[in-house]
């Protein structure tokens, strides 16, 4: 289904969110990527305390919650005056197709838009195929790969 505005509440994250966002995205990154990347190559965490705490410096981070539980996680940067960035989306695999992830992407072209961005870009691996659909649906095309030992990394974008 794609979302032409959003349907589900996303809410900016606040400072205090950032250990429940770290443990959530470490979670669902281990439950995906662990699958499609080598052992040899895997690490954990994904990101740590710190990393995280860096990256909230300089983006903002969205969430969707129910029950007071993290179901999706955004967040959002800029590459330069033209250009947004969507350096995390995060979604528990139990709450997909429900729109929550249609909404976040939404919410996230938003601000893009209104900042006056010509276009937003975000990052997956070519083998996370539920990534790469979901991307697709929402009209983000390949632009930029990199070999990895196991595939490739790939850069998509969406002209706005």
């Amino acid at each position: 289904m794609l979302v032409k505005e959003p349907i589900i509440e996303i809410e900016k994250a606040e400072k205090t969110d950032l250990d429940d966002i770290l443990v959530f995205v470490n979670k669902v990154n281990k439950e995906w990527y662990s699958k499609i990347i080598p052992a040899e190559h895997w690490y954990e965490p994904f990101l740590t305390k710190q990393q995280i705490r860096k990256m909230s410096e300089i983006m903002d981070f969205f969430i969707h919650k129910q029950r007071d539980s993290i179901i999706a996680v955004g967040s959002f940067g800029t590459i330069d005056e033209e250009s947004a960035w969507i350096p995390l989306m995060y979604m528990r695999s139990d709450s997909q197709g429900k729109g929550i992830g249609s909404s976040l992407m939404y919410h996230l072209e938003e601000i893009a838009r209104q900042g006056g961005f010509r276009r937003i870009q975000l990052e997956t691996d070519s083998k996370a195929e539920w990534a790469l659909n979901f991307y697709r649906k929402h009209g983000y095309s390949i632009f930029k790969k990199d070999e990895n030992p196991w595939g490739y990394h790939v850069w998509l974008e969406k002209l706005l």
